[in-house]
């Protein structure tokens, strides 16, 4: 028989809860460690009495650790906004945002008007020139041999089936889009909301039944019946129904759930939960079966014989000639017409419905029938008032003070004269100086047991992003945070102890506590740092673990580019970020961003895998915005020498401030830049800073680079200060606001824009006919230019050369590529793995790497400074076109002048490479040589 190799759940022998076992443990070692000069281990002998009291502190810790959980991260005020701080409710980390059209319908039916929903493809054609690589909406006047034509990918169309008595369904139509468009799926876009089109059924039935039925309630209930079986209504649910129908908690919660400050942040919704299988079946039928209604009235209460039925059509189509099956017209919803006096109906012959008991004919009432159909509608609205969406409730637990402690001294007999008592006033001098001897002693042992108590009291704050943790964004490094914000171990002082400011330093008691586990490691000079970094690592990691997420390899990849030391701060405060913003990038991750926001710049509407993507290469500012700013700014100036040859330089400024600058002149660009990295990466630590003092006692200082030991070498100072400073005080302040400007400004320009082609096409209007009144279909033919749509990779005789599709579920991801991670090849490697992994599956990305420093060439020429302009021109154009539908003729030219001009500019996009050198795998010398390129394993480029 095999042995089992999971882990056993039970792994705690509770032998810390057992006094007995302690004190036997004890003396065992007792014997092992004294007994050749210790040989009585009565309990009378002090040493017994000592290790008696131990083992009583131990228990009483041990009873502490095996609280139940919730009572040990209880607070003891605000514990249920603090317990839902520190944890994520079902509410809070189960539902996504939509992404099936499933889900969808699940959304939109929670609107208050909204009885069903569905959304369906929507059919676009774009048809390609291969003579002239010409895109329309329209078929060309060619041979079909010369043009090809594909249909657009993620287009759809919502139908509503409004609630009875909606009065105003335009403003319906306006939530149904506004809700959309703030849940839109990546690479998904909508063309139309309007209303379910009906398709008219009318039965004809002559039903026996009992003696005693109420006529006219059952042809009510037949009538409500029939109409669900047509056009099945969505019920909603309490949290407590849902269990009763056997669902878990993980299926309840699944897809959209709305939720005041959840996943989906419900406006103007009913709340409750749908059953998926309920809503499935509510979905658009396909065909009506006689054999269906049959069953559905024999199964209402009093009906005994159908005598005669059948069903019709009211729509003329010959085609339904089956009298036992009625095909329903696609996106149709069928309707039962049984009263002659409803308006919609009044073109369908009514249904009929005669009832005999026995042999005698029964007439109804048809005013008593329509009343009883608005009570059960009534009574139907009123199970669903009071269903609200609920959270699963998880135990706050009881706060107790895990850090209470008092010392094991108090419990001693009396006559060791250690307890509150004291000795007696006639004790000796010896006496007393032995009795502080064994306090000063068992303080070590208080001081230990004290620590554990505190560590049990703060699991809650170390399994968190506390402040404490937050203070990472407030400051330029960890060593800049406070010694209790650096605490991984904790300490409280023993102050029940008589006397003890004789034993101890008491005002430094509690500073010398923190300082002494902060710096638990005494082999580096850094320790406290090295604690608090390799501790919250750990714990990080855990907080990370529980989503089934990793941060290992953004690790490895931030020390290959920084080193260990300079790595650290960068790597807990990307892990800090990605815990405290999971609820967001999980809820988020396959949306796109709402385009019809009017904030469409400097805004962090972008969509939610870009947050994702952002948080997990540790890219700290996600908004969308100017990624290329003039703060940064490589210029060239003639030499003064004959030679005449043209020099760079560079600065970095703070708007007209210029706060650091290249220390020499550099004949290539490529070593200006070089150097600038270099200064800007060493300009964010103090250390760096070399201060100097002139003559007149004006200050001034320095960036040196701390690998060049050689004072004297032009390459030891890589970039000056020259503005003084009257003191080396204000000098200090200055260097203080460089360094935070710096760190800014580093995360300012890091960043993405993840651009959706599907968003690239171009409008469907008719231009020409936009301000008037259009008389025939013909006038509506779109007529968008072929400059507004982007090529397709199409030869002469019509075969492809690439994707013929260049719309349809893709995206681009555009990087800055002259930042110093994003220069990097590794990190690169490393970023564009992430963005194919965080992508959905269905979705094919192009990554690319743009752009200068400003002056590196001309702006004309500067790829991302051109993307950033026109990028937003065509955003604020989106978003008109989305707010002012349906648009005049002026605003559709400009739409079109600005997509033309953007399209222009993105596919004129390249990435950028820092010159490297061919490595040779057979000769050593060259693995060190700067960038090294390996022939058939470096890429240049990508899809």
């Amino acid at each position: 028989m095999s042995e089992s190799v999971t882990i056993p759940k039970q792994v705690n022998t509770k032998n810390d809860l057992d006094f007995a076992f302690l004190r036997e443990l004890g003396l065992k070692h007792l014997e092992s460690f004294g007994s050749k000069i210790w040989t009585d281990y009565n309990t009378h002998d002090p040493g017994i009495t000592i290790m008696e009291m131990l083992c009583y502190a131990i228990t009483d810790l041990s009873q502490r650790i095996e609280m139940p959980i919730e009572n040990l991260l209880a607070s003891e005020t605000d514990n249920f906004k603090k317990m839902h701080q520190q944890f994520l409710s079902a509410v809070n980390i189960l539902p996504s945002k939509p992404v099936s059209a499933l889900d969808y319908r699940k959304l939109f039916v929670h609107i208050k008007e909204v009885k069903n929903a569905w959304i369906v493809k929507h059919e676009q054609k774009i048809f390609l020139n291969c003579e002239n690589h010409q895109m329309s909406y329209n078929a060309f006047k060619v041979d079909d041999d010369s043009q090809k034509n594909f249909t657009l990918k993620g287009l759809n169309d919502i139908y509503i089936d409004f609630e009875a008595d909606v009065e105003d369904k335009d403003a319906v139509f306006k939530k149904v889009k506004k809700l959309y468009h703030k849940n839109r799926n990546l690479c998904e876009d909508l063309v139309n909301v309007c209303e379910i089109p009906e398709q008219h059924i009318s039965v004809c039935a002559y039903l026996d039944i009992s003696p005693d039925a109420d006529e006219e309630r059952i042809q009510a209930l037949i009538i409500r019946a029939i109409g669900l079986y047509l056009a099945p209504s969505v019920s909603f649910y309490s949290l407590k129904q849902m269990y009763d129908k056997g669902y878990t908690t993980d299926q309840i919660f699944e897809g959209p759930v709305p939720f005041e400050k959840g996943c989906i942040d419900p406006e103007d919704f009913q709340g409750g939960f749908v059953d998926n299988e309920e809503l499935y079946n509510a979905s658009l039928r396909k065909e009506i079966r006689l054999s269906d209604i049959i069953k559905i009235i024999m199964n209402i209460e009093g009906v005994l014989t159908i005598k005669d039925i059948s069903i019709k059509t009211c729509d003329g189509d010959e085609t339904n000639s089956d009298p036992w099956i009625i095909c329903v017209k696609e996106n149709h919803k069928p309707v039962l017409c049984w009263d002659k006096d409803d308006e919609d109906c009044k073109n369908c012959s009514t249904s009929i419905f005669n009832f005999s008991k026995g042999f005698l004919p029964i007439g109804v009432n048809k005013k008593r029938v329509i009343a009883m159909l608005k009570e059960l509608e009534l009574e139907e609205q009123n199970q669903l008032e009071n269903i609200k969406t609920e959270d699963v409730v998880f135990p706050l637990g009881e706060f107790s003070s895990a850090k209470a402690y008092t010392s094991i001294q108090n419990d001693f007999p009396e006559t060791y004269g250690i307890s509150r008592n004291g000795l007696p006033a006639n004790a000796n001098k010896q006496r007393k100086a032995k009795a502080k001897q064994l306090k000063a002693y068992l303080l070590f042992f208080d001081q230990i047991l004290a620590n554990y108590f505190a560590h049990l009291s703060k699991v809650k704050d170390l399994l968190t992003v506390d402040d404490g943790l937050k203070a990472l964004y407030k400051v330029n490094a960890i060593s800049e945070l406070s010694e209790a914000n650096k605490q991984t171990y904790f300490s409280q002082t023993v102050t029940d102890i008589p006397e003890i400011d004789e034993l101890v330093d008491t005002a430094n008691y509690n500073a010398n506590l923190i300082k002494i586990f902060n710096n638990l490691k005494n082999d580096t000079t850094n320790s406290a740092e090295n604690t608090f970094y390799e501790r919250r690592n750990q714990l990080l990691d855990h907080l990370i673990a529980r989503f089934a997420e990793r941060f290992s390899d953004y690790a490895f990849i931030m020390k290959m580019i920084y080193g260990d030391a300079n790595a650290k701060y960068e790597i807990l405060k990307a892990k800090t970020k990605f815990v405290e913003d999971y609820k967001t990038i999980s809820c988020e991750r396959g949306i796109g961003f709402n385009y019809c926001d009017p904030e469409v710049w400097d805004t962090e509407n972008v969509s939610g895998v870009q947050k994702r993507i952002a948080r997990l290469i540790g890219v700290t500012d996600y908004s969308r915005r100017n990624l290329l700013g003039d703060a940064i700014e490589i210029y060239d100036e003639k030499d003064k020498t004959e030679d005449n040859l043209t020099e760079y330089r560079w600065r970095i400024k703070n708007g007209d401030d210029i706060l650091i600058s290249s220390s020499k002149h550099y004949h290539a660009l490529s070593d200006a830049l070089k150097e600038l990295f270099l200064a800007f990466e060493l300009a964010k630590s103090t250390e760096h800073y070399e201060l100097k003092k002139t003559k007149t006692g004006r200050t001034y200082f320095n960036i040196v680079n701390p690998k060049i030991t050689d004072k004297q070498s032009e390459d030891f100072i890589v970039a000056r200060r020259i503005a003084y400073t009257a003191t080396q005080e204000k000098s200090e302040q200055k260097r203080d606001e460089i360094i935070a400007y710096l760190k800014d400004l580093s995360a300012y320009e890091e960043g993405l824009y993840l651009i959706e082609h599907l968003l690239l096409r171009p409008d469907t209007y008719n231009a020409a006919n936009a301000d008037k009144k259009p008389k025939t279909p013909k006038s509506q033919i779109p007529d968008a230019p072929a400059q507004t749509f982007m090529p397709s990779c199409l030869d002469g005789d019509c075969e492809s050369c690439g994707p013929t599709d260049p719309y349809s579920f893709r995206v681009s991801v555009i990087l800055p590529g002259w930042t110093t991670r994003f220069s990097n090849k590794d990190f690169r490697n490393y970023t564009e793995k992430i963005i194919r992994e965080e992508i959905p599956a269905h979705v094919l990305a192009r990554i690319c790497w743009i752009g200068h420093v400003k002056g590196v060439k001309p702006d004309a020429e500067n790829d991302m400074l051109q993307m950033q302009l026109k990028y937003k021109l065509f955003l604020e154009q989106l978003q008109i076109k989305c707010a002012n539908h349906p648009l005049r003729e002026a605003e559709i030219t400009t739409y079109r002048n600005v997509l033309s001009d953007f399209i222009q500019t993105f596919n004129n996009i390249h990435t950028i490479y820092h010159s490297g050198n061919l490595h040779d795998c057979d000769n050593d010398a060259t693995e060190t040589k700067g960038n090294k390129i390996i022939l058939g394993r470096t890429n240049i480029g990508n899809l």
